[in-house]
């Protein structure tokens, strides 16, 4: 009774309310960096983020060649009905995941009406954003005719990132990326530079998708923090909204008529090809789309794109095998040499600090065993580094 009535004077000292402020304090700091999740891959394990973030590489690599041969070998140029058709198949493939994966249910946390209406604008919001920088980069692809030109253009995404956030998010950077977004820098500058043309309206759509991507950089880094939703249900959500708002669009701007004659005309090409590649690009978007947010949550958003810029490099030497788009010259050889050199720096810095041998953590195990197996596990996993 008496410790009841102390509890009534002094509220600060119960219970609850020390539950209440441990809580408050948790909201408060979502600065409080995660612990890394690894995977085990027999011979070693790497962290979840790191992984996530190479196949985001791989799948950008493939989309980025199979749009360009749909938008250039197939003069397939409707750009909102292939954002409706990638999105359609997004729709379908969480729809599906969310009532059977159990994985996909945890990392979400379910999917309901009454969940996405706690941040509808937010959903909106970035629906509508996603629809304008997926558009804008169709019209990169098909403004700059020139591949490795688009390639070298959208490598200064990765200066306008650090830029972002070393000097108005004053984040902290370590040395090597410093040295690694120099490096890429001046690789594209010099690979670019005896193949800058007046192509203003292709490099103004080239400049806002790296503007956008920069914002999507931005938000799937920090929505998670600021919302405490995780960014695969992001996707879900967005999914679930532009599809019938992109199939209205189409209607009303004319595309769809348009791709009905597109269709009725006569083309030098199987139609099969062309339905196999926007499968294709369907698919894949798919996975880009969710291991992009993935890496950015687990990782930083100058980081994934510092390690994505070795996409590029492997681009640049596809379409000059293969679609021979490009003249090499001392300038853009050098050029080329820099940003390789950048790409093995920070390729070889991520898997550094993202890579457990199994020897090692077999032994630190033995080590550490004692009666809490969860204390042991924690000691094993460290913070995320830059």
């Amino acid at each position: 009774m008496s410790n009841e009535l102390k509890s009534l004077k002094n509220p600060k000292s119960s219970d609850t309310y020390k539950q209440k402020e441990k809580s408050d304090i948790s909201l408060s700091e979502p600065n409080i960096p995660e612990k890394k999740k690894y995977i085990n891959l027999y011979i070693c394990e790497l962290s979840v983020g790191i992984i996530f973030t190479y196949i985001f590489i791989s799948c950008s690599i493939t989309i980025n060649i199979v749009n360009r041969v749909i938008f250039w070998k197939y003069k397939f140029k409707f750009n909102f009905t292939l954002v409706l058709l990638q999105q359609f198949f997004c729709m379908i493939f969480y729809y599906i995941c969310s009532k059977k994966s159990e994985l996909f249910i945890e990392q979400t946390g379910g999917v309901s009406f009454e969940d996405f209406w706690k941040l509808k604008y937010q959903y909106i919001g970035y629906c509508i954003f996603f629809i304008v920088k997926t558009v804008t980069s169709f019209l990169g692809y098909q403004l700059v005719t020139n591949i490795p030109m688009y390639v070298n253009l959208r490598k200064f995404l990765t200066a306008m990132t650090f830029i972002y956030q070393y000097f108005c998010k004053k984040k902290k950077i370590s040395n090597i990326n410093i040295l690694v977004v120099i490096l890429l820098t001046l690789g594209a500058l010099l690979t670019g530079i005896d193949d800058y043309s007046t192509d203003i309206k292709g490099y103004l759509a080239v400049f806002m998708k790296n503007m956008l991507n920069l914002v999507n950089l931005e938000v799937s880094e920090n929505f998670k923090k600021k919302n405490g939703m995780t960014n695969l249900k992001l996707l879900v959500y967005n999914s679930f909204l532009s599809t019938p708002l992109l199939l209205i669009y189409i209607f009303i701007n004319g595309e769809f008529f348009r791709l009905i004659d597109y269709f009725n005309e006569e083309h030098d090409f199987n139609y099969l090809y062309l339905l196999f590649f926007l499968f294709i690009s369907c698919s894949i978007v798919m996975v880009t789309n969710a291991s992009f947010f993935i890496s950015n949550e687990k990782n930083t958003s100058l980081f994934t794109q510092l390690v994505s810029d070795t996409k590029y490099i492997i681009i640049t030497l596809i379409s000059y095998n293969v679609l021979q788009s490009f003249v090499f010259t001392w300038k853009n050889i050098f050029g080329l040499l820099l940003s390789t050199l950048a790409a093995i720096i920070i390729t070889i810095n991520s898997l550094y600090n993202n890579i457990k041998f199994n020897k090692g953590k077999h032994n630190n195990t033995n080590e550490n065993s004692g009666d809490n197996p969860k204390e042991n596990t924690k000691f094993e996993e460290v913070n995320i580094e830059e």
